[in-house]
C-alpha cells in the first residue's frame, strides 16, 4: 500500500509516495509535484530540474543519482558508485539496476508506469520506466533477468512497488496497443487489465506490469500495485495526456542503504 511520507531535505520537506512492501534497508519514493519552492513552499516539482534531482538525492542519503536516457525500450544498465550520473544520462535505457550502497537509480515518469525492485537478500534494486511500449518489450522482465544474472536475485526474494501513473480510467487505446500488451502478457485479459468499453478498449498498465512480475516469479502478495492516476490527480501529477505535452515529470528512486 502506497503512504504520503515527509523526507526533510535542505530546501525543505519534501513529500513523496513510498510503498509498504519495499523492505527496510532501502530508501525510496515516488515523487508528486507538490514541495518544489524553496523551503517546501508552493511549487512545482520537476525531476527533470537539476536542482530538484539534487534534492532527491539528498533525500535518499545516496552519494550518487542516476537517470538514464529513457526511449520507451528494455534496455537495463547497471551503475555502481564509480561511474558517472552525466555519462549515464546520455546512455538509451529504460531501468537501472545498482547493488552499491550508497547509489540511487531513478527513472522519469508524467503517465507511464514507474516501477521499482528490490531484492532484500543481495541488496540490488532498480528502477524502471515502463510505459506501453516497454511494457509491450517486457522491461520489467528484463530489469529481473539483469538483477538474476549480475547480482544473483531470485525473482521470488524480490518486492516491487509501481508507482502513479495513468491509469484503467484513462488510459484509452487503439487496438494495436491490446495486441502488442496481449503478445507480451496473454493472461492480461483475465487479470482484469483489458477493460472493452466503447468506443476504445482501456488498458490497466499497472496491471500488465503485475502480470509479468508474477510470471517471472515475484509473488503476487509482494506487488504494491500502487492505484494513483497521474491524469485524475491534477493537484498532486503532471499528466502528458491531461496536459497535452510534457509540462514536468514524476520520479520513482530507490537506494540500498547499508
Amino acid at each position: 500500500m502506497m503512504v504520503e511520507t515527509v523526507m526533510a531535505t535542505a530546501e525543505g520537506p519534501l513529500p513523496v509516495l513510498t510503498s509498504d512492501v519495499l523492505p527496510g534497508g532501502f530508501v525510496h519514493g515516488f515523487s508528486t509535484r507538490l514541495g518544489g519552492g524553496p523551503r517546501g513552499a508552493a511549487g512545482g516539482f520537476d525531476g527533470r530540474v537539476p536542482a530538484h534531482r539534487r534534492r532527491l538525492q539528498e533525500a535518499s542519503g545516496a552519494a550518487r543519482l542516476f537517470v538514464a536516457h529513457q526511449v520507451h525500450g528494455a534496455h537495463v544498465i547497471d551503475v555502481g558508485l564509480d561511474d558517472d550520473p552525466a555519462r549515464i544520462a546520455a546512455v538509451k535505457a529504460d531501468g537501472l539496476s545498482s547493488c552499491a550502497a550508497g547509489a540511487a537509480v531513478a527513472v522519469l515518469a508524467a503517465d507511464c508506469v514507474p516501477v521499482l525492485l528490490a531484492d532484500p537478500r543481495t541488496g540490488a534494486v532498480a528502477a524502471v520506466h515502463a510505459g506501453w511500449r516497454g511494457t509491450a518489450a517486457k522491461v520489467v522482465v528484463a530489469a529481473l533477468a539483469r538483477m538474476t544474472r549480475i547480482y544473483g536475485t531470485r525473482p521470488a526474494d524480490v518486492r516491487a512497488a509501481l508507482g502513479p501513473s495513468l491509469g484503467p480510467c484513462c488510459f484509452e487505446v487503439g487496438p494495436e496497443v491490446v495486441s502488442a500488451v496481449l503478445a507480451a502478457a496473454p493472461g492480461a485479459r483475465e487479470a482484469g487489465a483489458i477493460v472493452d468499453r466503447a468506443p476504445r478498449p482501456h488498458v490497466d498498465l499497472r496491471r500488465v506490469n503485475q502480470v509479468l512480475l508474477h510470471a517471472a516469479g515475484v509473488p503476487a502478495a509482494a506487488i504494491d500495485p500502487g492505484g494513483a492516476c497521474t491524469r485524475c490527480d491534477a493537484a498532486r501529477f503532471y499528466s502528458y495526456r491531461r496536459d497535452h505535452g510534457i509540462v514536468g515529470l514524476q520520479a520513482g528512486f530507490i537506494a540500498r542503504i547499508v
